[in-house]
């Protein structure tokens, strides 16, 4: 798994991730107002009205196909299957992907490089017009000295230059 989700849930949790050495299962209700009674329901609908048509081929919810199709292949339902050929136990098999995925995560990427920032000093204790530290006199720091829980990427970029604008201004 990967994206913006990922990189944000890495974020929010960067501390218990490092605690758990990066082993745990991760579990995703991809409908996220659906619960599993209510999803079923709505397999049971798309079954009726879609009967002539492969489950695979077209996401009846918002999803990109490539994981919509992943979600069917892992509910036991091949390529070919049509909506009226479901079985039950199919049909309780895509709800449980849909509402109760599990993905177990086996450490960091391959990169085993970090990709979230997490701790640092509070950034009440900094005055942003010179980054000297309002508790220490002439103590100055840059960002990756600070407390910011994000996803790295262009602002972090934006976030060096202009502080390291700011502290070289201010020395």
């Amino acid at each position: 798994m990967s994206g913006p989700a990922i990189l944000k849930l890495s974020a929010w949790g960067a501390r218990i991730l490092s605690e758990k050495n990066y082993q745990f299962t991760i579990f995703v209700n991809w409908l996220n107002d659906l619960d599993a009674d209510d999803t079923e329901k709505t397999l049971k609908d798309l079954k009726q009205e879609h009967a002539k048509k492969a489950v695979s081929k077209k996401s009846p919810f918002d999803f990109p196909n490539r994981l919509w199709e992943s979600l069917v292949l892992a509910s036991n339902i091949s390529e070919e299957t049509k909506w009226a050929d479901l079985s039950k136990i199919q049909l309780q098999n895509l709800t449980n992907q849909l509402t109760n995925s599990s993905f177990q995560v086996n450490g960091k990427s391959t990169f085993k490089e970090e990709f979230v920032t997490a701790g640092g000093i509070d950034l009440k204790e900094i005055n942003f017009k010179n980054m000297e530290s309002k508790l220490h006199k002439n103590l100055y720091f840059c960002w990756r000295n600070f407390e910011y829980r994000r996803c790295n990427g262009g602002f972090n970029f934006q976030n060096a230059w202009t502080n390291g604008f700011i502290l070289a201004n201010a020395l």
